[in-house]
């Protein structure tokens, strides 16, 4: 796909195409726990985060978000699974703590994974990664 077909389909160019996308349910937990949509995130070199490609077990999937902005401009840290029953993984608010979070989480399936950023300013910042997952880790 041409980027200039990315760009005119108003998402942001880097979240499309990710393996286990499922930007349908993303947006209902994103409403529910931000009261924004997927298309008030803006894609940023920011927030890094860290997954692995292939996971054997979804039961114990290790995350790591790391936020390149002073700990007083960072509200919050939230992780989101786009294919998990419930995408939100866990909000983390780092006060004047590094603004750095890891942690394990369970996926259900191979899913695209979102690490949302919350400013002090309400700006909403993403990094996305897929993690494939070879045996499921929700039931």
């Amino acid at each position: 796909m041409a980027l200039g077909a990315v760009a005119l389909s108003g998402l942001p160019v880097r979240a499309q195409g990710l393996e286990g996308e499922d930007l349908a349910n993303l947006e209902k937990a994103l409403q529910e726990a931000l009261g924004k949509g997927f298309k008030d995130l803006t894609p940023s070199d920011l927030v890094k985060l860290t997954m692995p490609a292939i996971a054997e077990s979804g039961a114990n999937v290790p995350a790591e978000v790391e936020v390149n902005l002073p700990s007083a401009q960072v509200k919050a840290i939230h992780l989101f699974a786009d294919k998990n029953p419930t995408p939100r993984l866990v909000s983390f608010m780092p006060m004047k703590a590094l603004p750095y979070y890891a942690t394990r989480v369970r996926l259900a399936e191979t899913s695209a994974i979102r690490a949302v950023v919350e400013t002090a300013d309400g700006k909403l910042l993403l990094a996305s990664a897929s993690t494939r997952v070879t045996v499921g880790g929700c039931g």
